[in-house]
Formats: C-alpha cells, sequence, structure tokens
C-alpha cells in the first residue's frame, strides 16, 4: 500500500488569482482535506478555500497558487493525501494501491498483472498486461474479484480470453 493516496487531479484553471477546478476521485466530500501533494513532485499545498461544484467537482485554492500563469503549470496534475494525516483512508486498499497486483486463474497460475485502471463511473476497466501486450476487462464481480488474502485478482482462464478487448 502506497503512503500517498490519489484523490483527485486539477483540471483547468479559475481565474487570475490562482484558483482550480479539481475533479474528485473519492465519494467523500474533499472539504475535509487541508494539506495535499500535487504533481509527480509532490508538491507540498495547504488548501486555502475549496467550494463544491457539480460532478464531482470542486474550486480550490492553494496556498502555493498565486496566480493563473503558476496554476497553469498544475493543470492535470494529480491531487494526493499522506494517509498517515487522515485516519479515515489509513488502512483502506484502493484500486491504485493494487497496480502490479497479479491477476490468476481459478487454480493459481499466473497470467498476468494488473497496470492500470479507468473509472468511467458507471463501470470501472481494469487494464492486464500478459507478456507483451495488455487487455481491458471489465472489473465485475460475474467476470474478475479481488482476492485480499492472496493480493491478486482471481478470473476463470476461459472467461479471461473470452471478453478480453
Amino acid at each position: 500500500m502506497q503512503n500517498l493516496l490519489e484523490i483527485g487531479k486539477i483540471v483547468r484553471t479559475h481565474g487570475i488569482k490562482g484558483g482550480v477546478k479539481v475533479i474528485s476521485f473519492l465519494d467523500d466530500d474533499l472539504s475535509k482535506f487541508k494539506h495535499v501533494y500535487i504533481g509527480e513532485n509532490k508538491l507540498s499545498a495547504n488548501i486555502k478555500s475549496i467550494s463544491p461544484l457539480n460532478g464531482g467537482a470542486y474550486l480550490i485554492t492553494f496556498d502555493v497558487i498565486k496566480d493563473i500563469d503558476s496554476a497553469e503549470k498544475l493543470k492535470n496534475k494529480s491531487i494526493y493525501i499522506d494517509r498517515e494525516e487522515y485516519s479515515d483512508y489509513k488502512d483502506k486498499v484502493y484500486l491504485s494501491d493494487l497496480i502490479n497486483a497479479p491477476v490468476l486463474n481459478e487454480n493459481g497460475e499466473k497470467l498476468g498483472v494488473l497496470v492500470d485502471f479507468d473509472d468511467y463511473g458507471a463501470s470501472v476497466i481494469l487494464t492486464i498486461r500478459t507478456g507483451a501486450v495488455s487487455y481491458s476487462v471489465p472489473y465485475v464481480d460475474d467476470i474478475i474479484k479481488y482476492d485480499a488474502s492472496k493480493n491478486a485478482f482471481i478470473i476463470n482462464e476461459q472467461t479471461f480470453k473470452d471478453i478480453r478487448v
């Protein structure tokens, strides 16, 4: 499990004073967070103000973004929290924690590894790499399940061959 949890993404700037629109990746209200990290370099930032918008989006101002130019540089950057700072997230496992988890058939033989996922709202699509080829599989209990005791995904091998795209 990674110590930092990705909770959202900056999608555009808002105003000349450095406000940004953030899409949340959590079901929870982002207003509970006060300190976050931005981008690959994990820029430490405090939230100065936050206002909910429609569709799981928020208008946020950070102490490290002073104007539209600095906000523009952070567009399309992910926002993370440190799980140690927020006890509600300390022991939860998210799909982002399971990147590189093995994908096994019902006999425990390795078929591949989880390399990515996309959440489309109505469904989550897992990207599984087998050798040099990657396949997309819907994350539906009837098709593929996560087994915490094995820290692996389990899928019927024939189903995997039939539905992969």
